[in-house]
C-alpha cells in the first residue's frame, strides 16, 4: 500500500527533529536510550513505507535505494556505540531529498485521475462487499491504477460472481435447482437460452455453471425484473469482450461506471 502524503509529511517532521537533536550533540557519542530508540523506530517506519513505494513505480529507484541504504546504516548503528555525527552523515542526504523525491511525487500521484477513481470505487463498495469480494476489487483498482482497464473490468465481474455464488450457497442448492426448473419451463428469450444442466449439490458444480445461466435464474431467485437482467447481460457481455483480443479500449471512467452498476444491482442489493 502506498503511504498517504500526510503520513509522509508527519514522518518528515520527525526526521528533521531528530536531525536537530543530533546537531546539538555535535560529535558526542549517543548514550541516551530514548534517542537511540527514536532513530531505530524512524528506520523501521521507513522500511514499512519503502515496500509500498517500491511497488508503486511512483518514485525513482535510485532515490529509494539511497534512502534504504542510509536507514539500514542508521538501524545498524543503534545497536553499537556510535557518535551523533555518524547518524547525521546518513540522515542529511535523506532529509535533503525527502521533500522533492518522496513527498511531492506522492502528492502528484494522489491527483492521478485513475487513482482518484480507484479511491472512489473503494469508498462506494466498502460497506457492501465481503472480504473475499474485496480481494477481487482491490485487484481491479490496482489494474485501473496501472492502466490495465480491461483487466479491471474482468476482476470487478469476478467480484460480482463471487457474491452470486456465495448467496446461492446460503440459500441452498435445492433452492437453486428449483429455480432452474422453473426458469427452463418458461417460453421465449432469455429462458430458452439457459443450459438444461443437471441438478447441482456442491460449490465446484456451481462454479461450472455459466454466468449467463446464473443471471437468468437470478430473476427467479432474487426477484429482479427483465430490465435488470438485461443490464447484467450487458455487463457480462462487456466482461466477455475485454477478456478476448480486440480493439475495445475502455477508459478509467468506463471502469468506474461498470463498478457502480455492479454495486447498485449486486453488492448493495443481493445479500
Amino acid at each position: 500500500m502506498i503511504p498517504e502524503s500526510d503520513e509522509l509529511e508527519a514522518y518528515f517532521e520527525e526526521l528533521k527533529d531528530l536531525q536537530s537533536r543530533l546537531i546539538r550533540l555535535g560529535n558526542k557519542e549517543i548514550t541516551r536510550i530514548d534517542l537511540k530508540r527514536r532513530l531505530s523506530e524512524a528506520s523501521k517506519s521507513w522500511f514499512r513505507f519503502s515496500t509500498g513505494l517500491h511497488n508503486s513505480d511512483v518514485l525513482d529507484d535510485d532515490s529509494l535505494n539511497m534512502i534504504d541504504s542510509n536507514f539500514q546504516g542508521i538501524l545498524e548503528s543503534t545497536s553499537i556505540r556510535s557518535r551523533a555525527s555518524t547518524y547525521r552523515q546518513k540522515l542529511e542526504p535523506v532529509i535533503s531529498c525527502f521533500l522533492g523525491k518522496v513527498i511531492v511525487p506522492i502528492i502528484q500521484e494522489a491527483g492521478n485521475p485513475a487513482r482518484v477513481i480507484a479511491r472512489q470505487i473503494n469508498a462506494a463498495v466498502t460497506n457492501y462487499v465481503s472480504s473475499e469480494e474485496l480481494i477481487y476489487i482491490n485487484e481491479a483498482t490496482n489494474c485501473l491504477i496501472a492502466g490495465c482497464n480491461r483487466a479491471a473490468i474482468m476482476m470487478l465481474w469476478s467480484a460480482a460472481i463471487a457474491r452470486l455464488h456465495s448467496t446461492i450457497e446460503k440459500i441452498g442448492f435445492n433452492a437453486y435447482n428449483l429455480a432452474v426448473t422453473s426458469v427452463v419451463s418458461k417460453q421465449g428469450n432469455p429462458y430458452n437460452r439457459v443450459s438444461k444442466s443437471p441438478q447441482i449439490s456442491s460449490l465446484p458444480e456451481l462454479q461450472r455453471i455459466r454466468d449467463f445461466d446464473i443471471i437468468v435464474v437470478g430473476m427467479e431467485l432474487w426477484k429482479y425484473d427483465l430490465q435488470i437482467f438485461q443490464e447484467l447481460d450487458r455487463l457480462l457481455g462487456l466482461r466477455n469482450d475485454v477478456s478476448h483480443p480486440g480493439m475495445l479500449d475502455p477508459s478509467a471512467l468506463d471502469v468506474q461506471q461498470y463498478a457502480m452498476k455492479l454495486n447498485t444491482i449486486i453488492w448493495s442489493h443481493i445479500k
